[in-house]
């Protein structure tokens, strides 16, 4: 199996005596889609610029690629590319010529890499467009060219779809999916915009008060063994339903009840014994930004 390409061990972060991040550990594999996620204040920009070598760690480590970031800088961070909310860029330049500024900050990039990471991110027909004519969606782009000309092996995206309309946020995530999976890149992604991380990310780590609460699976997170499930009933026969012993929600067209998926069957069956007709039962998945609210709720009262 091979090493992680991100590994924080133990980081803590302690600033005029105050813990901001308190024992932070958690490992980012290759050609995923890593989400941090946690309130206003939890210490994710934090953790974010101490991953990228932007503020010091108190205690423990943090390897990129092998490499520490604390005795070990510029290998470690020769492997990060990154946004941090939007692109600093010049506007009264072309694209091209932005990204040739930059490439003249790192060796070894030639016009031909320059050509492809434009190929890459759509931007081929308006490259040489002066870059104060380009929407929100093209310069979040063009960062991302300019982030991806040497080759990292680690992306990191701090609220990558802030003012993005609908149809921007759809390239962001399509451009991840390409990174991982073309490029076997890895990618940290952080955002407040729930939905869509539930779409982007393999992984989600919630972060609250410093502290890591809890790390899984995208869609194991949000799946239980128990779970809302709609029933669209007859309602001229709702009177039937007071005799239901377990709790419901009344909603449009039916109700919506908590249950083991075994549960479904039974309760079937006793809407048919009562002579009540069912003309549709579905599962309703359970959101990330449900599952979001429950786990940081909890993390508050552990915290209290």
């Amino acid at each position: 199996m091979s090493s992680p390409v991100v590994e924080l061990k133990h980081v803590t972060k302690v600033i005029k005596g105050k813990t901001i991040i308190d024992d932070l550990s958690f490992t980012i594999e290759e050609g995923e889609v890593f989400g941090f996620l946690g309130p206003n204040g939890a210490g994710k920009t934090t953790t974010i610029r101490m991953i990228v070598g932007l503020m010091g760690i108190t205690s423990g480590e943090i390897l990129i690629c092998g490499h520490n970031v604390k005795t070990e800088f510029e290998d470690a961070l020769q492997h990060i590319g990154g946004i941090v909310e939007n692109p600093e860029l010049y506007k009264f330049l072309t694209g091209y010529q932005n990204l040739m500024q930059y490439a003249r900050m790192v060796k070894g990039i030639s016009k031909q890499k320059i050509d492809e990471v434009v190929e890459f991110v759509g931007l081929k027909e308006r490259i040489h467009d002066k870059v104060k004519t380009y929407s929100l969606g093209m310069r979040q782009r063009l960062g991302l060219a300019q982030s991806l000309l040497h080759d990292p092996k680690v992306m990191i995206l701090d609220e990558p779809t802030n003012g993005l309309d609908p149809a921007g946020i759809k390239e962001i995530r399509d451009h991840l999916k390409k990174l991982t999976k073309e490029k076997g890149m890895s990618v940290i992604v952080s955002s407040h915009l729930l939905s869509e991380m539930e779409m982007m990310c393999d992984r989600i780590a919630i972060i609250q008060q410093g502290k890591l609460i809890d790390i899984q699976q995208v869609h194991d997170y949000v799946k239980e063994s128990k779970q809302k499930y709609f029933f669209e009933l007859d309602w001229e026969q709702a009177e039937v339903l007071q005799s239901l012993t377990i709790s419901y929600e009344r909603v449009e067209n039916g109700i919506e009840i908590d249950l083991e998926k075994g549960e479904v069957p039974d309760m079937i069956q006793f809407f048919v014994e009562k002579g009540i007709r069912i003309f549709e039962v579905k599962p309703m998945a359970k959101s990330l930004e449900d599952r979001f609210f429950e786990v940081t709720a909890q993390g508050e009262k552990v915290h209290a």
